[in-house]
């Protein structure tokens, strides 16, 4: 995080949450840049930051953290107009994506997961770990 902890806009259930379930945060830190070997993510380029007159500054001093996976955690909402406008119609309830236990939609070959799925939490862990359910069952489908 850009910042130091008390200024995330995460709760302090959901710090502690992400912590417990083996998340490591790190604080006043900015990614530079994906570092990639053979076409793939092999870590991540981190800036430590700090501020300055208000605004949120590098210092110039980085650090790498390997990674085989990097996603971006970007605030957003979900528009469902377009969804509407789908001759397969994505069920949707209560303006939120329908999906079964392992994260299936109403259409075939599509999954969701995280806050825009009905029920979900707004919660990136829980984000994260409806991605990896996801994942298993997507891997069941393509493999049988």
């Amino acid at each position: 995080y850009r910042r130091g902890a008390e200024q995330m806009g995460a709760s302090d259930f959901e710090q502690d949450l992400a912590q417990t379930s083996g998340v490591r945060i790190l604080h006043w830190v900015k990614p530079n840049a994906v570092i990639g070997e053979d076409g793939h993510a092999a870590g991540i380029e981190l800036e430590r930051t700090r501020l300055e007159e208000g605004r949120v500054v590098g210092t110039g001093e980085t650090l790498r953290l390997p990674a085989d996976m990097v996603f971006k955690a970007i605030g957003q909402t979900l528009v469902t107009e377009p969804l509407h406008d789908n001759s397969d119609q994505l069920q949707l309830h209560a303006g939120k994506i329908v999906v079964d236990e392992q994260g299936r939609t109403s259409l075939n070959g599509v999954w969701a997961g995280g806050d825009c799925v009905d029920g979900g939490e707004d919660l990136t862990v829980q984000a994260v770990a409806d991605g990896r359910d996801a994942a298993k069952s997507i891997h069941e489908a393509l493999t049988g």
